[in-house]
């Protein structure tokens, strides 16, 4: 019995003991997987930490590359926009101290030995607003080598005490020329721990905006002016072009007109020649009528009865009369048409290349003097001359011709008791020649087509509207030029240019 407890017993002890071993195995397992764990712990927070650094030091290189582009991109965009000069400097400034953190930043801008800008106390500060501050401004403007008369490439870096917090800061600044021999400097003044090289560079690009803007606004001013000289030469060639029009027309029509005068002048001559016979034997015919009717007269009875009754009869005098009247219109019609015929010659007829020594001053007073009858109880004519000896070389008879036809043209525009006013005056290359008068004026539909022939603002029958085409013919053959300005109720200005010889 004693020994069947004592084997129990046993077997409780070293059941016990198996316990105790499983469960010291069971800790060793859960220390050796704890320690695991801490170690994996441990390594997982050192990959997530250097993650986390990693991403953050990623996303403020990414912040800063995008700031450096945003800068980049706004420096590119204002300053190519913009003017060269102060305008494109300023915009520099702004956009330098905002991507640099700058704590404030000038420019200068220097001509010879003076100052046009930065002579001043004001600073621009990152605010974009301009503050007193004489001793930043003063620092800023010692640190700069403003004797330097080229640009140098790059922005420099000085090392400075600010004296206005006693700190250790650092000025940026670099030279840009301008043009009209002007220098700039761009200065910026930044704190000592902000600085690196990757601004530097970046920074750098400013200047080579600059540069970009000079020369790009140097080529558009170029290429502006090329467009201006090409638009006034195309206006030029335009106008060129239509005064080789007018010059064929002008040339057809005094071919045509020469052809119509020659064809007209002939038959003209004898239908003039006829009528003023035909008239004075009409004229012979009344004279010999009025004889037989005072022998008639004398004689009495019958045949004084018979003499008035055929008078009367056939209205002898009524019919005397009109034909008469017939024989003054039919005259002065033909006149009219030789007139026509002689200036459509003058108009068609090429020059003389005889040329003698024209007085003006004697040439426009024999002008006044053949126009007398037009002015003297109308007008009044006052020639004003700045010498009296004003000559140049040209066909005597045509001056007279061209001189005759303006004075005559503004005494017809001129109405009764207003003046007329002639000045003939030379200058180093030409004589000059300016009819004035106090008259009606031209409307412009009117002034462009006063050289155009056979156009005339006269009233049915009294002008051929060559005139004025013959004058400019004979202007122009004469090497000189006719300028017209006009204003409605005011009077009108005619100016020639003669070459002197």
């Amino acid at each position: 019995m004693k020994e069947l407890t004592q084997n129990t017993e046993q077997e409780k002890l070293s059941s016990l003991e198996a316990r105790v071993n499983s469960l010291e195995r069971q800790l060793k397992r859960q220390k050796i997987a704890r320690k695991n764990a801490e170690s994996f712990l441990e390594s997982y927070s050192r990959d997530a930490y250097l993650s986390n650094q990693a991403l953050r030091k990623a996303l403020n290189a990414s912040k800063r590359r995008e700031r450096e582009l945003l800068f980049l991109n706004q420096a590119a965009s204002q300053l190519t926009n913009l003017q060269p000069g102060q305008s494109a400097i300023l915009s520099a400034l702004e956009a330098a101290i905002d991507f640099s953190g700058a704590s404030c930043g000038k420019v200068f801008i220097k001509r010879e030995n003076d100052f046009l800008v930065g002579d001043d106390d004001e600073v621009l500060t990152p605010d974009n607003k301009w503050t007193h501050s004489p001793e930043l401004a003063k620092l800023l403007k010692e640190i700069l080598p403003t004797s330097i008369d080229e640009p140098y490439a790059h922005w420099c870096v000085t090392s400075v005490d600010r004296p206005d917090t006693q700190k250790e800061a650092r000025v940026l600044h670099f030279m840009h020329e301008m043009p009209n021999s002007e220098y700039a400097w761009l200065v910026l003044l930044t704190p000592d721990d902000t600085l690196d090289e990757e601004t530097l560079y970046v920074l750098d690009t400013t200047k080579y905006y600059l540069n970009f803007n000079s020369r790009y606004q140097s080529k558009k001013s170029k290429l502006n002016d090329k467009q201006v000289e090409l638009s006034s030469i195309k206006k030029d060639k335009d106008a060129l072009e239509e005064k080789l029009k007018n010059a064929d027309k002008m040339a057809m029509l005094g071919q045509l007109a020469a052809g119509i005068a020659h064809e007209i002048n002939n038959p003209i001559s004898y239908v003039l020649s006829n009528t003023e016979v035909a008239k004075e034997i009409f004229d012979d015919y009344q004279n010999a009528i009025s004889e037989i009717g005072k022998l008639c007269n004398e004689a009495g009875g019958t045949l004084k009865e018979k003499f008035h009754e055929c008078e009367r009869g056939y209205s002898l005098k009524e019919s005397a009369n009109e034909i008469t009247e017939m024989f003054v219109e039919s005259l002065e019609g033909i006149k009219r048409i030789v007139d026509i015929i002689k200036a459509l010659r003058s108009f068609s007829y090429s020059g003389s290349n005889k040329s003698v020594e024209v007085d003006v001053v004697e040439a426009m007073n024999s002008a006044i003097k053949l126009t007398s009858t037009l002015h003297r109880y109308k007008n009044k004519v006052i020639l004003e001359a700045t010498d009296n000896n004003i000559c140049f070389s040209g066909n005597a008879g045509q001056i007279q011709q061209v001189l005759v036809n303006l004075l005559t043209n503004a005494i017809h525009a001129t109405p009764e008791g207003k003046c007329i006013y002639i000045r003939v005056s030379k200058n180093e290359e030409h004589v000059v020649i300016v009819i004035e008068d106090e008259g009606v004026g031209m409307p412009k539909d009117v002034l462009d087509k006063i050289f155009t022939p056979f156009f005339t603002t006269k009233p049915p029958g009294e002008g051929t509207g060559l005139g004025m085409s013959i004058s400019m013919t004979i202007i122009e053959e004469h090497g000189g030029t006719i300028d017209i300005s006009s204003n409605p109720g005011k009077g009108t200005c005619v100016t020639v240019f003669f070459p002197l010889a």
